[in-house]
């Protein structure tokens, strides 16, 4: 019988079923459990149960429906899955969240395809709220604009009477009107000569278009919202959350007063997020804003739902409005152009000398960098400090990486350095202006995804939510797998080469997540002893056609053992 029982157990590892793992304390009684699922455990590409134990808020067991049932008295909550895919929750590892979260009250052109559609939303909006002193708003898409940028009299021809200021999908332009620039004190002959550009057109006149740190020329005249409008813009982001899955998220953005919010909430048991914030640093951040970021990164530590390890530079802008930084002059620019090759966001010694600071203090470093010649020196930076700081467990970030030169790529797995990507970004029909950018020759490297694993790198998913079409993590999984749009354009995909596997893009989206802030050992994976996040798809997605994904949805999500969503068809 025990030579059977062993030979049992060695098929059903053969099948992609794990032994019915447990704790020592497993023999207790599950609270909730889940059978005759397609459990996809985060482990490897292609580990696979059946079914689920938690107890409290950690998963106690994994295996077989009839092992885990047996787990059942009754008081447990019994889910029968009908061959439904479960996987851990997803993590969020580059989003704004707050940012996000305060759009939701704002004008929205996340996926307008025209500019009518875009003119169309912005007077809607502006009739429904006659009382707002400011139009705000997020999304607008380069594509959409004659030469890429939108003017400031198509704004005029909507909204004569109020300011409007409205940020593009990736949120390193923003777009406005005359009366804005009239507030802001902005005319012809107003002069910036810091990192972005009051876009003007060639007979100099303003256009309405405002790069990179030139829309704080406006954007810091816009009243604040109150501290209440910001906890009931963050309930609401926190809820769509719950619906897509995402059970942790990775600020990429912040500042002491933000993490202050987050800590009410977590205080009042409001937190259905696990959220680890980085504080955006940059050439005005001064020593005691430093030493503050260092109190909290230890005070937060120990928290389970709440942290604060790291930091956040912004090295370059973006592809579409020639401010990311590249090796090469960008292929629709003339040599004679202002900055042909974009531009570096920081002094580059100023960046290394603060990398190496901050490493020592012993914070994660995110550095956001989207050309290829950012992403070099950012990990020239980290190269750096590891030999300044003989720190080799360090794991550092490069944020984007849209466009990477190919012998730089082995670099990430040789220093520890994690890559942070969003695939959302790559997806078709949002690339036009950026493929024109970047030319035919530099393509085979955009979003380079499959060479990057390739090369053993760490990548991290994320959405870069507002700075994208959407929160969900299903888009990007599609994105991830099809390089495709969801009508299926181009054919064979935008670059395909650089296409993954929903196994690689899954990982990416849990295990990874978690392995980036160093709590691959306690989530990011269904396993004994993790904590019980999981998400329900009504698509499995390891089974359906990959040009399917974008149709799968999440049915129910689990966090810290508890259900917090579950869609009325489920």
């Amino acid at each position: 019988m025990k030579r059977f029982k062993m030979s049992l157990i060695f098929l059903l590892s053969l099948l992609g079923y794990p032994k019915a793992i447990s704790q020592p304390n497993a023999t207790a009684f599950a609270d909730i459990i889940l059978v005759n699922g397609h459990v996809w455990t985060g482990e490897s590409q292609s580990s696979f149960a059946d079914a689920v134990a938690i107890r409290g808020n950690k998963v106690t067991q994994v295996g077989t429906s009839s092992d885990i049932r047996a787990k059942a008295d009754g008081h447990t909550q019994i889910i029968d899955l009908q061959g439904r895919l479960v996987t851990p929750g997803f993590n969020d590892a580059h989003i704004h969240f707050l940012s996000g979260a305060m759009g939701i009250f704002e004008v929205d052109l996340t996926d307008a395809k025209t500019i009518e559609e875009v003119i169309t939303r912005i007077g809607n909006f502006a009739r429904e709220n006659p009382t707002r002193e400011w139009i705000t708003g997020r999304g607008w898409q380069y594509t959409m604009f004659p030469g890429g940028l939108p003017t400031r009299q198509m704004l005029d021809a909507i909204v004569k009477d109020r300011p409007v200021f409205i940020k593009a999908y990736d949120g390193h332009s923003a777009w406005v009107n005359s009366n804005a620039l009239e507030r802001a004190r902005i005319n012809a002959s107003t002069r910036f000569s810091d990192y972005g550009e009051i876009v003007r057109n060639p007979q100099g006149e303003l256009t309405g278009a405002l790069k990179e740190g030139a829309q704080d020329l406006v954007s810091r005249i816009i009243p604040a919202p109150t501290r209440a409008e910001k906890l009931k813009a963050l309930r609401q982001g926190i809820k769509l959350a719950t619906t897509l899955g995402i059970t942790s998220i990775q600020n990429a953005s912040g500042s002491p007063e933000e993490f202050s919010l987050y800590e009410e909430l977590n205080q009042n048991g409001e937190l259905t997020l696990r959220i680890s914030t980085a504080f955006s640093v940059s050439a005005r951040t001064t020593p005691a804003e430093i030493e503050g970021f260092t109190k909290l990164k230890n005070r937060s530590g120990k928290n389970p739902l709440l942290q604060a390890p790291a930091v956040k530079f912004m090295l370059d802008g973006v592809i579409e409005s020639h401010t990311g930084a590249m090796l090469e002059p960008y292929s629709d620019l003339s040599p004679n152009e202002r900055s042909p090759t974009g531009e570096l966001g920081l002094p580059l010694e100023l960046y290394r000398s603060l990398v190496v600071k901050f490493d020592k203090l012993g914070f994660t470093i995110y550095t956001h960098a989207i050309g290829d010649r950012a992403v070099r020196e950012a990990l020239n930076a980290y190269e750096n400090a590891r030999e300044i700081n003989k720190n080799n467990a360090s794991r550092h970030r490069i944020e984007h990486i849209e466009m990477i030169a190919t012998t730089d790529m082995p670099r990430f797995a040789r220093l520890g350095v994690m890559a942070s990507m969003e695939p959302i970004h790559a997806e078709p029909g949002t690339s036009a202006v950026w493929s024109r950018a970047v030319g035919e020759k530099r393509l085979p490297n955009a979003f380079a995804w499959s060479s990057l694993l390739q090369n053993k790198a760490h990548i991290v998913f994320s959405s870069d939510w507002p700075a994208c079409v959407s929160l969900d993590p299903i888009r990007g999984l599609h994105t991830a797998v099809t390089r495709r749009s969801r009508d299926g354009k181009p054919l064979n995909g935008w670059v395909p080469e650089q296409k993954i596997s929903i196994g690689d893009a899954l990982l990416s989206y849990t295990t990874a997540g978690a392995f980036s802030s160093y709590e691959e050992n306690t989530k990011g994976k269904i396993a004994p002893g993790y904590v019980a996040e999981l998400a329900v798809f009504s698509l499995d997605l390891f089974k359906i056609e990959p040009m399917e994904t974008h149709e799968s949805k999440v049915v129910m999500t689990i966090f810290d053992g508890k259900i917090i969503y579950q869609n009325k068809d489920f």
